[in-house]
Order: structure tokens, then C-alpha cells, then sequence
């Protein structure tokens, strides 16, 4: 059996990983989130507000009797689409709080359970484009998501100095339908100077769907790709 535990379960790009790991054969799944509205067989939500680090350090990864367990650290925040020095105290906090330390510390918890023997151990990470190259109005995602790669290298790096074969992965979607999009599209021009791009991205049905892009992270896993590099892209993938 392959059991999945997928954070941000409840919308967007993990609600649609949460629903294709369920079309896989023997596989459950155990989606974390602060709220949730649906149900399937095979399917358990845990309640985690991953702002909240108190609540993340106290918490239990779900356990399973699984030949694979597949972590998958979908959850993430945007914060305020504004330059540093006019965003709120608390949304700064917020992104690092949701992108990278609850990151770091679902890592830390999944790497150190004892699993069935044998287990095989994945942890993908879902990062961003947005790592890599510099965004206005998007300082503190961007620099949470470079995090996020530098994290997942260090401890792949980790992992092979002690003969741990777990497998890690950073990689970034591209554009995708999700709801953060539709923030990203209301920004004010004052303060997000690329909203018009990001609104082009719309009417010329530029973005992917999350149910696509589920199709091409399953593709990633089934196929290892990244395995070496960790970090990637699927703008990269061709399925």
C-alpha cells in the first residue's frame, strides 16, 4: 500500500493531488489542512493550521502499515502582494511560518518515523519558479521558496552522507488555476507592478489546471525524475 500525506489538501493544486492519488491502486491518503469540505473512500483529513508552529512541532504525522509513504508538502501562502516596508508584520511572518518552517518541520517528523520495515520514503516539496529569479511585491514568497530548494538539497545531501535512501524533491508547478492566481490578478498596479501580466496569463488561458499538474507530479514520482537534482520544474516535463 502507498500512503500519501498531503498538506493544503482542502483546494487547489493539493485537492487534485489528494483525488489522484486515490485513483492509484492500494493507496490512502491523509490530507492536512485548517478547513476541509470533501470526502472520499480512502481519504482522512487532519485539521493543522500550519501558521500556527506550536500546533505543527505538537503534531503526529498520520501512520499507516504502507510499503511507500509519499509526503508531500503542498501547502503554501502568497502573503501580501506588496514591497517591503508596506506589508503587514503579520503576513511576513505568515509565509515563513506556512512555506518554510512548517516545511522544515514535517520533514524533521516524517524523516525520523519508523515506518513499516522497508518502507520507501519520498518527500516532495512544492516550490516555485518564484525561487529562482527575483519578483517585486513578492520578497518574502520568493525568498521562502529559494528556501524551500536550498532545504531540500541540504538534506538530500544529508541523506546520502548516511546512506539513507530516502528520495527528496523540490519542484515548482509553473502557473497554475488556483485561487492564490485569482490574488495575484486583484493586487493593486501601485503596488504588484506586473499585474498585467498575471492577468494575461488568464484570458489567454495560459494557466494550467491543478488537475493537470497533478497529472505531471504523479508522472515525476512515477518516473524519478529529479531524483539526482532535486530541485526542478515541471515547465520541464513532457509527459
Amino acid at each position: 500500500m502507498t500512503h500519501y500525506i498531503i498538506t493544503g489538501s482542502s483546494s487547489g493544486i493539493g485537492k487534485a493531488l489528494a483525488k489522484k492519488a486515490l485513483t492509484k491502486n492500494n493507496s490512502v491518503v491523509s490530507g492536512i489542512s485548517r478547513t476541509n469540505d470533501w470526502e472520499a473512500p480512502g481519504f482522512t483529513h487532519h485539521v493543522l493550521d500550519l501558521n500556527h508552529l506550536k500546533d505543527v512541532i505538537s503534531f503526529s504525522l498520520p501512520h499507516q502499515p504502507a510499503d511507500e509513504v509519499i509526503l508531500i508538502n503542498n501547502a503554501g501562502y502568497l502573503g501580501d502582494i506588496k514591497r517591503v516596508g508596506n506589508a503587514s508584520d503579520e503576513a511576513l511572518a505568515r509565509v515563513f511560518n506556512v512555506n518554510i518552517s512548517a516545511v522544515a518541520i514535517m520533514m524533521n517528523k516524517f524523516l525520523n518515523t519508523d515506518y513499516a520495515p522497508g518502507a520507501k520514503k519520498t518527500v516532495l516539496n512544492v516550490s516555485s519558479g518564484a525561487g529562482s529569479y527575483v519578483i517585486p511585491a513578492w520578497a518574502s514568497y520568493c525568498a521562502s521558496k529559494a528556501a524551500v530548494d536550498m532545504l531540500s538539497k541540504t538534506v538530500k545531501a544529508e541523506l546520502d552522507e548516511t546512506g539513507n535512501n530516502a528520495r527528496i524533491l523540490s519542484v515548482g508547478p509553473g502557473v497554475v488555476d488556483t485561487p492564490m492566481q485569482g490574488e495575484i490578478r486583484g493586487a493593486a498596479a501601485e503596488d504588484f507592478s506586473r499585474v498585467e501580466e498575471f492577468k494575461t496569463f488568464k484570458t489567454n488561458n495560459e494557466l494550467a489546471s491543478p488537475d493537470e499538474i497533478a497529472e505531471k507530479y504523479f508522472y515525476v514520482l512515477e518516473n524519478n525524475l529529479f531524483a539526482d537534482e532535486v530541485v526542478g520544474s515541471l515547465r520541464d516535463v513532457t509527459m
